[in-house]
């Protein structure tokens, strides 16, 4: 099973402005970088029919993060641990820093992709689609099934929501850590692993390892 990296991001929900995170505001409040010129970055703008209302895209040295009014996602360079560690510490010295926004949820998202499944590692979905498969006309073959899962810890802090999608072959999973919060304080102690929360890197582990004992070893990027 391969890490789709891009995939990867740490999402505050809240009513953000995204005129006040513009690269340079991220570089010097969230990343602690001198404004000197030596700090480079690129902006991507969403293109084709459709997207016109979508916010630009911007790339630093150290993470992708794109500000939207309902949430700031953050993507850090790679899933190692060093490199999820400075997309916590950045979102925590803005968060800091703009400690008046108002916020609902702080989210850790991963995918995985395995590309040649067993036969046993895709009953599942076959189990899941049983009944409609067996109502269907003569014809009538199936060609994808998504399977959605959730579940919350004792203290009812956390909910994982896994998705698992089949489809030409392939199946991909969607792992949602989703921490529900109503202030900037609760959103510190989850980027800093605090009073019971796991961080990002934790978070990541536990994925990992419950994939791995699905669809075997785990390719890192």
């Amino acid at each position: 099973m391969n890490i789709n990296h891009s995939e990867t991001s740490l999402v505050i929900s809240g009513a953000w402005n995204p005129a006040i995170l513009t690269p340079q505001w991220v570089l010097r409040h969230g990343l602690g970088k001198s404004l000197d010129g030596t700090n480079h970055f690129q902006a991507f703008l969403p293109a084709g029919q459709g997207v016109i209302f979508e916010f630009p895209r911007y790339v630093l040295e150290d993470l992708t993060f794109n500000a939207r009014p309902d949430a700031l996602v953050i993507v850090p360079t790679a899933t190692q641990q060093d490199r999820i560690s400075i997309v916590e510490q950045a979102a925590a010295k803005m968060l800091h820093e703009l400690r008046h926004t108002p916020v609902g949820g702080v989210g850790h998202n991963f995918e995985f992709r395995e590309p040649n499944p067993q036969p046993q590692q895709l009953q599942v979905f076959t189990d899941c689609r049983q009944d409609l498969a067996d109502e269907m006309p003569d014809g009538w073959q199936p060609t994808s099934a998504t399977v959605i899962s959730s579940f919350t810890n004792a203290i009812n802090t956390v909910v994982i929501n896994m998705q698992r999608h089949f489809d030409a072959g392939s199946v991909i999973v969607k792992v949602n850590f989703h921490h529900p919060i109503a202030t900037v304080d609760q959103a510190l102690q989850i980027l800093r692993g605090e009073n019971g929360y796991l961080n990002m890197s934790d978070n990541f582990e536990m994925a990992k390892s419950v994939m791995t004992r699905l669809y075997g070893e785990i390719e890192h990027d």
